[in-house]
């Protein structure tokens, strides 16, 4: 009797000992590190990305911009870009994958369409091509979406159809274009949903208005896919569809960005988007180091590779001060 009462607590911790091996075992497992990154980037096209801005340049020009930006950004693996873009009623794979040179140069020859915004069509081909693409390796999945306006014109046979939800985000109506491209970002397949976590990340910039468009520019309008005329410009964006591009782009771990027309460019190393670098932003990106996103804030990850590093440090110290209309900002 005495042996067993003194064997048993021993057995005990060695069996939680060997529980807590097994779990933290389990969790490096989770957290392998990936191999690769894969990117689309889509742009819309549509025609009121000819928008003129109020320094003078399309919404279409800026949209570029920005994508060429995004794939400039140093990667902290090797990355793979597709470019897709969609007007009227497809979606149009502007190039295979391939590396961030050859992806510049397909960005640059791009050119602005006059068809109206099959949205959720483009989303979920690229959602398909994106999770499929060399499926043997370990890789980071991304949607980059540079867009200006809402859905309207996806076609009755793309999986992706559907009425606008008439819920909000994260409730959504069962069979919305809303619902199936949420259950497409984190099942890959837009009837499927469940609570699983995002099978990609999703990255939102989303020009947000129409109010501010520079003075005397010509009226910009969509042509309707099926012939219907001409289909003007909405003046705002609806509340409730930036709150569902807002929702799945944080929920995924991904960025969400509004772009004003009338708005200075946004600064590298502002975290918070008050247009101005300073101690503010250092500390989010300090207190995320070190860590991948998520959990860490996006907001923190300013090269979106996926993990708050020395890159993001370097950016956001070597723009202290930028923006804020004092000379640098001190850290102390």
């Amino acid at each position: 009797m005495n042996t067993q009462s003194v064997r048993s607590p021993r057995f005990a911790h060695v069996l939680v000992a060997l529980l807590v091996t097994l779990s933290l075992q389990s969790r490096e497992a989770a957290a392998e590190p990936f191999d690769e990154e894969h990117i689309i980037i889509l742009l819309d096209r549509s025609g009121s990305m000819q928008a003129t801005r109020s320094d003078g340049q399309s919404r279409f020009f800026e949209a570029i911009r920005r994508a060429r930006i995004y794939v400039g950004k140093p990667k902290a693996l090797p990355t793979e870009y597709s470019v897709w873009s969609f007007e009227g009623s497809a979606s149009t794979q502007e190039s295979g994958f391939g590396d961030a040179g050859s992806t510049t140069g397909v960005l640059n020859g791009l050119q602005v369409g006059s068809g109206v915004t099959p949205l959720a069509k483009a989303v979920c081909d690229a959602v398909d091509v994106l999770l499929n693409h060399k499926p043997g390796v370990n890789a980071s999945k991304r949607l980059y979406l540079v867009s200006d306006g809402e859905e309207n014109s996806t076609p009755l046979d793309s999986p992706c159809y559907g009425p606008s939800s008439v819920g909000t985000y994260p409730n959504l109506t069962m069979d919305s274009w809303q619902w199936k491209v949420r259950n497409m970002l984190k099942t890959g397949d837009p009837l499927r949903e469940d609570n699983s976590d995002y099978a990609l990340v999703f990255d939102v910039d989303v020009f947000d208005n129409y109010v501010s468009l520079r003075s005397g520019s010509s009226p910009v309008y969509e042509v309707s896919y099926e012939g219907k005329g001409l289909v003007t410009t909405a003046s705002l964006l609806p509340a409730s569809y930036l709150a569902f591009l807002r929702g799945v782009a944080t929920d995924s771990g991904g960025t969400f960005t509004t772009v004003p027309d009338s708005g200075p460019a946004p600064i590298p190393g502002d975290t918070n988007g008050d247009n101005c670098v300073n101690a503010t932003d250092f500390y989010h990106v300090l207190n995320n180091f070190g860590r991948p996103v998520p959990p860490a804030s996006p907001t923190a990850d300013l090269n979106r590779d996926g993990v708050v590093n020395y890159s993001d440090y370097s950016i956001v110290v070597n723009n202290q001060g930028a923006g804020c209309g004092s000379g640098p900002a001190h850290l102390r």
